[in-house]
């Protein structure tokens, strides 16, 4: 009976550490569908209820930033900056994006992407920063159809600070890390318990399997 108590207590730990990390992760990739495309640029969606997000409102055009992480670091290669213009809350087709990326103290252009044709209004940018301090990003939009915004484009500025990665939060990397080390734990021990029940350990080895 004992070994089915800790055949169950290490089915708990498991199901435990496995509902933690799916809870961690899981919101990291369904705030973003991207598909990859060549170097830079790829489709994205950004749900409306994503935190962090940025919304700027030009009548019946909305555009949502959210840069990825919410802080970037500095000469990381996992930024991303993700874009999603909506026309009365639905997909914007056939437009051409132009992204400049300024330093917001000098004005100098870090980086400038010419524009391209794109067949929805939602993106991502990669790009490595590749020092520390405050930039503008300038978004704009030339719309297919539209009046207004087919010739001059649509734009927009965000503000974005880029950080050392020492200012980066020490929690999400806990929060990441402790399911897989209590599933490390939880293995580890229940290794050694079924050791000491094949050598005769006495009872008093099986209380490390009872909560």
């Amino acid at each position: 009976m004992v070994w089915l108590l800790c055949m169950r207590n290490y089915l708990l730990i498991f199901v435990f550490s496995t509902v933690i990390a799916v809870a961690v992760i899981l919101p990291f990739d369904n705030y973003l569908i991207i598909d990859q495309q060549k170097d830079f640029f790829a489709y994205a969606h950004i749900f409306s209820d994503t935190p962090n997000a940025i919304t700027k409102n030009f009548g019946k055009y909305q555009l949502v930033f959210l840069p990825y992480p919410n802080n970037p670091i500095a000469n990381d290669n996992s930024t991303r900056l993700n874009f999603s213009l909506t026309e009365n809350k639905t997909d914007v087709y056939s437009l051409f994006i132009s992204l400049i990326i300024k330093d917001r103290n000098s004005g100098n252009v870090v980086e400038q992407i010419p524009y391209k044709f794109y067949e929805f209004g939602d993106i991502t940018l990669s790009h490595i920063f590749q020092e520390v301090g405050d930039y503008i990003i300038t978004f704009q939009a030339k719309i297919h159809g539209d009046p207004k915004y087919k010739v001059n484009p649509l734009i927009a500025n965000f503000n974005l600070s880029v950080v050392e990665p020492s200012e980066t939060s020490f929690i999400p990397w806990m929060l990441f890390l402790l399911p897989i080390l209590a599933a490390i734990a939880g293995i580890v021990t229940y290794i050694e318990f079924f050791r000491k029940r094949k050598n005769g350990g006495s009872k008093n080895a099986y209380l490390v399997c009872i909560f």
